[in-house]
């Protein structure tokens, strides 16, 4: 994105729209898992991105001199820069006579943590667009 607008956006911008990316796919695994609360059997799933950010945002900082930056790599980044998150089955104690391991109280409150945090992060990138606006308009 940033070679399309002229490099606009920094690396903290970047990491938020990915964020935003991990989020909605994050949101659509808890939703998943809501829905099937009463699906005889059903096992829940997780999904987990904030460590491979995490990494990334590392890599970023690392005072390392290469030619190009993909060159330093970790476990949780692809070639291209993206990041592989992780989908698991949610280790759970608590399973019903049914065999399902949704608890609909714990995602419940990661829904609305994981809505809280996307919320954050467009608010983040609407205030970037409307200093970048103001800086255009000549104010």
């Amino acid at each position: 994105m940033s070679n399309i607008i002229g490099g606009m956006f920094n690396f903290s911008d970047k990491l938020q729209m990915e964020s935003l990316n991990q989020r909605t796919r994050r949101n659509e695994v808890i939703t998943a898992n809501i829905a099937n609360a009463e699906t005889p059997g059903y096992r829940a799933f997780g999904y987990d991105f904030e460590k491979q950010l995490q990494a990334i945002s590392a890599t970023d900082a690392t005072p390392m001199k290469v030619s190009d930056p993909r060159h330093i790599r970790n476990a949780y980044t692809k070639v291209d820069g993206s990041i592989t998150p992780d989908v698991f089955v949610k280790p759970t104690e608590s399973v019903d006579e049914d065999g399902n391991t949704v608890d609909m109280d714990g995602e419940m409150a990661q829904l609305a943590q994981n809505q809280i945090l996307f919320r954050t992060a467009v608010e983040t990138l609407n205030r970037k667009i409307g200093t970048l606006k103001y800086a255009i308009r000549g104010g």
